[in-house]
């Protein structure tokens, strides 16, 4: 069984060493102590099933672990029946657990009859180290697995039938295929198996199409992406010895979506079947593409492979958000008579859904000059579940070269009541000689007429509209096309849409349609109309929506027909008003529709994402019994109930979600529900320090009294007087220091909502000389009103300098590669001239535990850096992969949410004058080492050179 190739990050190969295993460590000095290594690492693995293909590379994943750490693990491999074993080390990165590696045996080892291989591990203790190996006893007794060589005769036939193609489908692996996955962001978009609408039987090989809409970005011309997307069909081994004459023919359609170049091809290797060995040879590098009906590819000559005791023949799709393309019913072998359909139907005008024994003549031609064939068997079958064959079996006449026959009668069969009108009725026509050879001839009817849609525009005079239409989720909709005023010249774009009958004509739920135009010119351009035409009635976009003018960049979405837009108009709440704690009756709920009709009556239950609110109840409450009309309001037949947490007393509104369905489309309306209350907290902080230097800041060496004001945030007034309770929180970064702990009173009686008063009295906090720029004091606040309560924590900075922008624009948000987290949005600084604290701020919140980021400190002639990853800092001279340097005084990280500040004291970096130069980079890349870096010229890397560029030519000065 031939399985689908994931390929994987290159690992590092190595030389051969004495007898497979590196040298053993020695030392001849036996004067020290007496080096101990108690325990071994422990290995495991997975067994590689047998079974596996001739030619394809293997993977082997396997798990080391040991309290000194890995050093190192190896696997090695070789093909049954060789001597000596090759190896490779095996990596942990990308695997998502450092205990776990991975490993490829080559494509060149997986031979027949099968490959011995076993996996080394040694430990990372200094002078004694141990190993271990998977299985126990290594090279004398490996593992093994049995390859599998599945060699095709010809002539060879595939119907790419699976046992259940259904949902996401099959692998092709299931009948003998492989898949080559290379540069496909998820695998669902890759060659499947699917029953969705094959030529003949059940299933049909197909590579989905992408997503347009900014899901993948096209390679250059079509984008800025930097990714060709590429994916391979594999056949099995085939076996062309003792044939002159070989030729390949399949049947195919196509589905034109996305906007990125789109490319099919057609090789054959007769090496090795993994195309990253690079044995496949072009037979046609550019396929022409068909239409969206099956249709008949070229006969492709394979003549020049013959006498070849195993090839591979493969089709290759390149594309990304690009178009579907399906195979089904291919054939290798000696050259057949080509036979085409030559006529069937028309259909009668009355036939349409519901008819029964509707006749069918077929007439078949033989387009070829050189070969005929022998009186044929016809069967019709058909992949629509709404069409039944009734009568399937016809014979035809022998048929010469050039030649035309006809069925010796008619086919029948019946269309059900629920088959969509106005549709393509598909049919497979499979004829047979009665020696061996088959030909499958699709056939295409139209019942009713063919659909329409034109869209009329204006975009002259500079002007430039980008057009998509789709159905399904806008997002990420359902099928999907794209157009642009440029290619169309200016004249309206036509569509045929007979090939979505199933939603049409436009409708509600899901047969919405939506169009969106974006107006990419340097002057504006004007939508003007929309009409979809199905069984010649007319179908608009709302004539309040068109015609729309867009003004350069301005883009407009209509939907058609444009949904119910329903709005949470009015409601009444017992209690009144709503406090924390409650049991809520939320009655009287109006509710309005600001959009079209809705489809029927109106249910809804509500909800909230707020993990403050919960209860719900989950029958749905109804709107009346009819539909609600635009522009009109209906009330609610009965209340909604749910609870609020006491603890929910920070004054906040509760978000609530009404989900509504009329029948044919799931609607939402949001609002907010208010939970009005006092809420206390710290409006500001003073520091007195009069007894020291006097400049309101808790330096080193004081002891300062904090008064705290207090602000009342909230819409009522407290509950009575207003005490805070100060005590020692968790977290402070300050290592000396000394809270004078305590109650303070605020006078004044109770506080009104949006007052501020001071506290009568003060706390101190008493500071050692060891406290630095940066370092924090964290306070737990207890707050108190009557029988209210609040909690709250304050920082109190050391030395509390104010922070300084880096004189740099912002970085661009979003240009982070690999999806990181952190995506650098921009720095700021503050010294007191001994420390240096530099703050790099990230658009997102990222991890602190995994986050990797370089802080480089540029004084002139000298380059420094801090590297931290997950919050452990290191000190380094250099650009990357410095030596390590001695602090004077360590170096601080701390992580704040979507920030992180490193501070380094300003002897450690030579500084002279009050400046200095930094940069920055973040996240680990491969190929270009950081995910993001900051500014965007400062740091430059060559990875396959082994360049990297910190120059400082472009770092961002910093002065004090």
């Amino acid at each position: 069984m031939i399985r689908r190739l994931l390929f994987l990050l290159p690992f590092v190969a190595a030389t051969a060493l004495t007898n497979g295993c590196p040298p053993p460590v020695t030392d001849d000095d036996d004067t020290g102590p007496e080096c101990t290594n108690p325990d071994a690492p422990v290995v495991l693995g997975n067994e590689v099933e047998d079974g596996q293909p001739v030619g394809f590379a293997v993977q082997v994943v396997a798990q080391a672990t040991d309290d000194d750490g890995i050093s190192t693990v190896s696997l090695y491999y070789r093909t049954e029946g060789q001597s000596g074993f090759t190896f490779t080390f095996m990596s942990n990165e990308g695997t998502g657990d450092p205990s776990i590696y991975v490993a490829e045996i080559p494509a060149s080892v997986v031979q027949d009859p099968g490959v011995d291989y076993y996996v080394r591990a040694t430990d990372s203790r200094s002078g004694c180290q141990e190993e271990s190996f998977w299985p126990d006893a290594g090279e004398s007794e490996p593992l093994n697995f049995q390859t599998q060589l599945d060699l095709q005769p010809l002539p060879f036939y595939e119907f790419f039938e699976a046992g259940d193609c259904s949902g996401e489908g099959a692998d092709p692996e299931d009948i003998g295929w492989a898949g080559a996955i290379e540069s496909f962001p998820q695998g669902i978009h890759a060659w499947r198996l699917s029953d969705r609408s094959p030529l003949s039987g059940s299933c049909a090989a197909f590579h989905s199409e992408g997503i347009p809409g900014g899901f993948w970005d096209c390679p250059p011309p079509d984008g800025t992406g930097t990714i060709e997307r590429q994916n391979w069909l594999i056949s099995p081994p085939v076996d062309m010895s003792g044939k002159a004459d070989i030729f390949v023919r399949w049947f195919e359609r196509h589905l034109t979506a996305g906007t990125c170049a789109e490319v099919h091809g057609l090789y054959v290797s007769v090496g090795s079947p993994d195309p990253s060995v690079g044995d496949y040879v072009a037979v046609s590098a550019e396929l022409p593409f068909p239409g969206e009906a099956w249709t008949s590819s070229d006969w492709y000559d394979l003549s020049e492979f013959a006498g070849a005791e195993r090839a591979y023949v493969a089709l290759y799709y390149q594309g990304g958000a690009a178009g579907r393309w399906q195979i089904d019913d291919l054939y290798i072998g000696e050259p057949l008579a080509d036979l085409q359909l030559d006529s069937a139907g028309p259909l009668d005008g009355a036939v349409g859904p519901g008819s029964s024994n509707v006749e069918l003549d077929v007439t078949i031609v033989n387009v070829s000059d050189d070969y005929g064939a022998g009186a044929l068997t016809g069967v019709l079958s058909t992949a629509d579940p709404q069409l039944t064959v009734s009568g399937g079996t016809q014979t035809f006449g022998a048929v010469a070269p050039g030649a035309s026959v006809d069925s010796d009668g008619p086919f029948l069969f019946d269309v059900s009541g629920a088959h969509a009108d106005n549709a393509y009725l598909d049919f497979a026509l499979t004829l047979d000689d009665g020696e061996g050879h088959t030909w499958t001839i699709p056939i295409r009817l139209l019942m009713g007429e063919e659909s329409t849609l034109v869209v009329e525009y204006d975009a002259s005079g500079g002007a430039e509209l980008q057009l998509e239409l789709g159905h399904g989720p806008i997002a990420a909709p359902d099928f999907a096309v794209q157009a642009t005023s440029v290619d169309l010249a200016g004249a309206d774009w036509e569509l045929t849409l007979t090939e979505q009958a199933t939603v049409l004509p436009p409708g509600p739920g899901s047969f919405r349609w939506h169009l969106e135009a974006t107006a990419s010119g340097t002057t504006s351009s004007t939508l003007e109309d929309v009409v979809f035409t199905v069984g010649g009635v007319e179908y608009t976009a709302d004539a309040d929506d068109v015609p729309v003018e867009l003004a350069p960049g301005e883009s407009v979405t209509l939907q058609i027909p444009p949904p119910p837009v329903l709005i949470a108009d009015s409601w009444g709440t017992t209690p009144d008003p709503v406090g924390p704690g409650a049991s809520v009756a939320l009655s009287s709920l109006l509710l309005r529709n600001d959009g079209a009709t809705t489809a029927g009556p109106v249910g809804c239950v509500l909800g909230s994402s707020s993990s403050d609110a919960t209860g719900f109840d989950t029958a749905p409450v109804t709107f009346g019994d009819d539909p609600i009309a635009s522009g009109e309001a209906a009330l609610a037949d009965g209340e909604f109930h749910f609870d609020i947490a006491a603890g929910h007393n920070d004054d906040s509104s509760i978000p609530l979600t009404l989900l509504c369905t009329d029948g044919a489309d799931t609607l939402t309306s949001t609002f907010e529900l208010p939970v009005p209350y006092a809420h206390p907290g710290v409006g500001s902080i003073r520091i007195d320090d009069s007894d020291f230097d006097e400049d309101g800041l808790a330096d080193p060496g004081e002891t300062v009294e904090v008064f705290i004001t207090a602000l009342n945030a909230g819409s009522v007034v407290t509950d009575g007087d207003l005490t805070v309770e100060v005590a020692q929180g968790v977290g402070s970064t300050a290592p000396d220091f000394l809270v004078g702990v305590g109650t303070l009173a605020f006078p004044g009686g109770p506080l009104d909502p949006g007052a501020e008063v001071e506290s009568a009295g003060s706390f101190e906090i008493g500071l050692g000389e060891d406290n630095r720029l940066g370092d924090s004091v964290v306070l737990d606040l207890t707050w108190e009103a009557g029988d209210d309560t609040w909690t709250e924590t304050l920082v109190v900075e050391v030395t509390g300098k104010p922070w300084t922008d880096c004189p740099e624009a912002p970085d661009p948000e979003g240009d982070v590669l690999n999806g990181q987290a952190f995506d650098i949005a921009g720095c700021a600084y503050r010294s007191d001239g001994e420390m240096l604290q530099v703050r790099l701020d990230s658009y997102t919140p990222f991890p602190a535990d995994i986050a990797f980021v370089d802080f480089f400190f540029y004084e002139v002639p000298s380059l420094y850096s801090v590297e931290t990853i997950g919050g452990v800092a290191d000190f380094e001279s250099g650009c990357v992969f410095g030596s390590d340097l001695e602090e004077s005084e360590p170096i601080a990280v701390e992580f704040a949410g979507n920030s992180i500040t490193a501070r380094v004291l300003l002897d450690d970096l030579a500084e002279i004058g009050g400046n200095v130069q930094v940069a920055f980079g973040a996240g680990s890349c491969p190929d270009v080492y950081f995910c993001d870096t900051y500014p965007p010229g400062a740091l430059l890397f060559n990875i396959e050179e082994g360049q990297y560029n910190c120059d400082g030519g472009d770092f961002i000065p910093l002065n004090w």
